[in-house]
């Protein structure tokens, strides 16, 4: 009897041991997952190059590097995130590097998928961004402010500030961006949640979900996007 109790809590520990080693994720699997899809047979894209890998914790990792136009022989850069070991989100520049250089030097952050929109300063970004023809939601905008009304009963304003803020964040992270249009929107509690699309100026388009959290005057104080798959 104590021999096959022996043998039972060996069996018993060796399957433990072999299913954590099956579910262990590794910087490999990462750079595996992630070269799959940005430098794939399928890809317009060959021979990535890793410029940085960081490990975000809980099988979670931020990927950087370049990758070889299979077209026109540049480099280009690409971001990969993987978020308890699923790829989330990838994207390869259409620009090659020596483009962007050439493009007024412009410092863009590549990083991409489920990333924070913003925080305190994105009423500075709303702000900055209001369009002078829009007359009546900046008129909203301040009456929401003062407390003469409820933002959070509007939801063409909310959906009017989000897409705003989206396309600047999108606009700085993935290159010129001529509209994002917000396909559903759901509010819950003071944050509205849904899908929309981005269209960028050289004509792609991609699918996104999002997230917008306001304040109780209807400013955005932080949010998220990633693209739909």
């Amino acid at each position: 009897m104590i021999i096959k109790n022996c043998a039972l809590l060996g069996f018993t520990l060796s399957c433990v041991l072999s299913a954590s080693l099956a579910q262990a994720y590794s910087e490999y699997d990462a750079k595996r997952e992630c070269t799959y899809q940005v430098a794939g047979w399928r890809s317009g894209y060959k021979d990535a190059r890793f410029d940085s890998v960081e490990d975000t914790g809980r099988d979670s990792y931020d990927l950087n590097g370049k990758v070889r136009g299979r077209n026109d022989g540049k480099d280009h850069q690409f971001t990969c995130r993987i978020q308890h070991q699923e790829l989330i989100s990838w994207n390869v520049n259409e620009k090659s590097v020596d483009d962007e250089k050439d493009h007024k030097n412009r410092n863009r952050a590549l990083a991409i998928g489920a990333g924070v929109v913003g925080l305190a300063a994105l009423a500075a970004i709303v702000s900055s961004n209001s369009k002078p023809e829009n007359k009546e939601q900046e008129d909203k905008r301040a009456d929401f402010n003062t407390g003469k009304a409820n933002p959070l009963e509007d939801m063409s304003y909310l959906k009017y500030e989000c897409s705003t803020v989206l396309q600047r964040h999108l606009n700085e992270d993935q290159g010129e961006v001529q509209a994002v249009s917000i396909k559903t929107g759901k509010l819950s509690g003071r944050a509205l949640k849904g899908e929309g699309t981005v269209l960028f100026q050289e004509g792609s388009q991609r699918k996104l979900n999002y997230v917008c959290d306001f304040d109780r005057t209807g400013r955005i104080f932080d949010g998220r996007y990633s693209f739909s798959r």
